[in-house]
């Protein structure tokens, strides 16, 4: 079932065939993709059963929103857009965002965060999104500030990616920040 869609991509719910899928599995198997998201826990023989655990926690957790991104010309699964950690009282949740690499470089990951803030302050009411990269994913800033997220923090050499240490740099859109959302 398609939530929203630009002319390249289109968020789905994400589904048992989408968990069951080959794609997203290797991806969390996979050194590149899970750096880019500071998932290294990923990394340490991560079983289909863990991944099956924590997708399921997600779907009855009430506070999780869980989206498939398929590419529209071929219908291909290309990645995973989250809205997390809702917190209902105050209108604010989290945004996560994962590609396959192979895609990584074409937009794709801008269209699906413009995607995922479109559903969380119309359907859903939200007031504020924040999100968070390593200093060195210059491909996720470049995302945010996109979509008009602003650096709200730095947290100064607190991530730890192969071996050096990165600023993990924080980042917050209100629903206000966005003159019109269709």
């Amino acid at each position: 079932m398609t939530i929203l869609a630009t002319d390249r991509i289109e968020l789905r719910k994400f589904t048992q065939e989408h968990l069951d899928s080959t794609e997203y599995f290797s991806w969390l198997c996979d050194l590149e993709n899970v750096t880019s998201i500071y998932r290294m826990e990923y990394l340490l023989n991560i079983s289909r059963d863990e991944v099956s655990a924590y997708v399921n926690n997600l779907w009855k957790s009430g506070t999780d929103c869980f989206f498939a991104i398929h590419e529209r010309m071929t219908g291909l699964f290309i990645g995973t857009q989250r809205i997390g950690h809702i917190n209902w009282r105050t209108g604010a949740a989290d945004i996560g965002l994962m590609i396959d690499k192979a895609y990584w470089g074409n937009g794709y990951g801008t269209e699906a965060v413009s995607l995922a803030c479109r559903y969380a302050f119309r359907p859903l009411s939200l007031r504020r999104l924040s999100g968070g990269t390593a200093s060195d994913n210059i491909g996720m800033i470049r995302c945010f500030k996109k979509n008009n997220f602003h650096e709200e923090g730095r947290l100064r050499e607190h991530l730890l990616i192969n071996g050096k240490y990165e600023d993990h740099i924080l980042f917050g859109l209100l629903k206000s920040d966005i003159a019109e959302i269709s």
